[in-house]
């Protein structure tokens, strides 16, 4: 190989690392907070970090639930239509030790907000919070009631 060539060749992998630094770079300064929290950030592709995918932040996390009166548990949008006796637009002060994931929560609250109608079976929405632990199964912790809700399927 001459030298010419070589030479060619370190530029282009001083360039290549570069290019990679100068991504990883401009990926952390694009961060930016958004109201559900920290880190949720560099929403602008190909520099997200995919923070969604980051561990829970706490030991505990909820998620939001349909109870029937049988104590059956279905998710969210197995429901056509909702019938809430409150908005489900944030968490009450009852359910204050609940640890929702911010994003899930809010697409789920927009899901019954956006198919409300009549309902004809009682149900209720609930926090269900799961605790875990490294290494073990996540155990049921606690569910609390955000709301009570009539729906139809």
């Amino acid at each position: 190989m001459s030298r010419s060539q070589r030479d060619a060749a370190r530029y282009a992998q001083r360039f290549g690392t570069l290019c990679v630094l100068g991504y990883v770079l401009l990926s952390w300064a694009f961060r930016f907070d958004m109201s559900q929290g920290e880190q949720i950030s560099s929403l602008i592709y190909p520099l997200d970090t995919f923070s969604m995918y980051a561990q829970a932040p706490t030991p505990q996390v909820s998620h939001l639930l349909v109870r029937n009166r049988q104590g059956t548990v279905f998710p969210i949008t197995a429901f056509a239509s909702y019938d809430c006796d409150e908005p489900v637009t944030e968490i009450p002060t009852r359910c204050s030790e609940s640890r929702p994931i911010p994003y899930l929560f809010d697409d789920l609250a927009r899901h019954i907000e956006t198919h409300r109608g009549a309902g004809t079976e009682d149900i209720e929405l609930i926090l269900r919070t799961w605790s875990m632990r490294s290494g073990a199964p996540a155990t049921l912790a606690s569910d609390c009631v955000v709301s009570h809700c009539r729906v139809s399927p």
